[in-house]
């Protein structure tokens, strides 16, 4: 039966306007063709596993693959000329047919002289996963929407993720397991991103009205605290200590991925009002929002699943995978590292307001500070160093105080 499944899904690729664009169309489409159709065909004519040697299946599997195309797909086909969805709708009601009468004929046999029983323990295992709803399910799914948008398979990359956002949504609702609530928010992130109209010439407003919207989601974990206020970093203790810290890491990452990226300025001035405005929209929008999805919510489900190194990398690993929009596999590599820094960060400081303002100045940095003014850079992120050192150690000695005060 798993072979009319994958004939199914191998036709609604081929069908679906939506889905035309999909890279895997093409090898699923050769393998249902050649293969597929002769695989139930020989499990339907050899149901017993000594029937055939392995190497000789294989063969047969291949050999009747084709010999089926020709009359079945081909004959049927040319009733309305040879084009690919009558024959993909012809060889797929093969399939079925062949599959039905192999399954009959394997259901007289004893479990253990059955072909294929190997992948049928392996089939059975992942039709748990698929029907339990395993969270990996759904970061493949993720990963697989962002890799066509990568691909610039938009239209297909879409149709995946608004898939996994109706099935995280449904489990978000009757499960209690916190996961699906924290992977929840990457395709609602991505479809709004998709979807918002341009109002604006300048890209730098498109930024807010990306980010506006999921505050609604955000506000709703909160008031749900499902995460208590402290595993979500919502706590301003320690922030004037490492202000500086968080600052001079801004400067140095956003100098880092400049050299990837060399983006355009989003500002059209470098006067003291554009820098306002993009501080404003980079630290109150994008990074208040970015790093409330990752460091906050994934991160810290994560650790709490997986444990802190698995966690901060799978938190890492899905940071770069949505920025998949830049095109550049570079880009990608990068955000991963810095998603690292990040929430390496973020787990020293239980801070979402320091993390928050690192990411916003590092954004800062890319789009303004190393375009516009490169030769302060090392002057300004030195001064931030400084600061820091200065603060932690005024911490140090005033804690140090307070216990010869107490002694």
């Amino acid at each position: 039966m798993a072979a009319v499944a994958i004939a199914a899904t191998t036709l609604v690729i081929t069908l679906a306007p939506a889905l035309e664009d999909l890279p895997l169309r093409v090898p699923l489409g050769l393998f249902t063709l050649l293969s597929l159709s002769g695989y139930t065909l020989t499990a339907a004519a050899f149901p017993r596993r000594d029937d055939l040697s392995p190497l000789l299946r294989a063969v047969f599997c291949v050999g009747l693959g084709a010999v089926a195309l020709l009359p079945v797909g081909l004959g049927n086909g040319s009733s309305w000329g040879i084009r690919l969805n009558p024959v993909m709708i012809s060889i797929s009601v093969f399939i079925a047919v062949s599959a039905t009468a192999a399954y009959l004929r394997q259901m007289r046999l004893p479990a253990e002289e059955r072909s294929g029983g190997e992948v049928s323990r392996y089939l059975i295992s992942l039709k748990d996963v698929l029907v339990s709803g395993h969270p990996l399910l759904f970061v493949l799914l993720i990963a697989l929407g962002e890799l066509l948008l990568f691909w610039g398979h938009m239209e297909a990359a879409m149709v995946v993720h608004g898939i996994n956002l109706i099935g995280l949504v449904l489990l978000t609702a009757f499960m209690e397991d916190r996961i699906y609530q924290a992977l929840m928010l990457l395709p609602l992130f991505r479809l709004l991103n998709v979807a918002m109209p341009v109002f604006f010439e300048l890209t730098l407003y498109s930024y807010a009205l990306v980010y506006i919207p999921m505050f609604i989601p955000a506000y709703l974990i909160i008031k749900e605290k499902r995460l208590s206020y402290e595993e979500m970093g919502l706590t301003t203790a320690g922030f004037l200590t490492y202000l500086p810290a968080a600052v001079a890491l801004g400067l140095l990452m956003g100098w880092g991925e400049y050299q990837v990226l060399h983006p355009q300025m989003l500002t059209p001035g470098q006067d003291l009002m554009s820098l306002v405005k993009l501080s404003l929209i980079m630290i109150f929008f994008v990074g208040l929002i970015e790093e409330f999805v990752f460091r906050s919510i994934l991160q810290t489900v994560l650790v709490d699943r997986m444990g802190l190194v698995k966690g901060i990398l799978g938190a890492s690993l899905l940071f770069g995978m949505m920025h998949s929009g830049y095109g550049m596999f570079a880009e990608l590599i990068f955000v991963f590292f810095a998603g690292i820094v990040f929430g390496i960060f973020f787990l020293k400081t239980k801070s979402l307001p320091l993390v928050a303002l690192s990411h916003g100045v590092t954004n800062i940095s890319l789009f303004m500070v190393v375009p516009a003014f490169s030769g302060s850079l090392i002057v300004l992120a030195a001064a931030a160093c400084g600061l820091f050192m200065i603060s932690a150690l005024g911490t140090m000695l005033s804690r140090r105080r307070k216990s010869w005060d107490a002694n």
